[in-house]
């Protein structure tokens, strides 16, 4: 009785497939077909059938696409960390000094902050203005708690 082994080197993989070596090796790098299992120079066969199956159509139960896995995850990331209101870096950094700090709330205490910027802001919906004692105030909106708890934590991924 002959055992065949479950994974397999790349020139097996690429017998197994029907293509040369260094084919297989494009093939792996393009993402048609799955990457070595982790820590091995090795393919699992059952992930080489599940890919060539995706790629021939047929939807196989238990079949396993891990482009569209790895797809999902990017696509998540990305959507994340996309910005939502088109903030500029200096838009950014005072909607989070304002998020922190509830006494930054005039322009005379808000470094870098001008009467434009902040118009942009509250033409966004992040931040409110208030005239208060002969001053105009800016209040931070609920909105721009979120938007800006969402900043800060993609400056602490980078």
């Amino acid at each position: 009785m002959t055992i065949t082994p479950r994974l397999i080197g790349r020139k097996e993989a690429a017998a197994y497939c029907g293509i040369s070596p260094t084919c297989f090796s494009m093939w792996v790098a393009r993402g048609i077909m799955p990457p070595t299992l982790p820590g091995t120079r090795r393919w699992d066969r059952r992930a080489i059938d599940a890919m060539l199956s995706a790629l021939g159509g047929i939807n196989e139960p238990g079949a396993i696409d891990d482009r569209s896995a790895l797809k999902k995850w990017r696509d998540k990331k990305n959507g994340y960390d996309s910005p939502r209101f088109g903030l500029d870096a200096k838009s950014e950094n005072i909607l989070v000094a304002m998020s922190y700090n509830t006494d930054l709330n005039t322009l005379d205490v808000l470094p870098g902050a001008g009467p434009v910027l902040m118009g942009r802001l509250v033409g966004k919906g992040l931040v409110k203005c208030q005239a208060a004692e002969g001053q105009q105030r800016y209040i931070i909106t609920e909105e721009g708690h979120v938007e800006a708890v969402r900043i800060f934590e993609m400056w602490k991924r980078r």
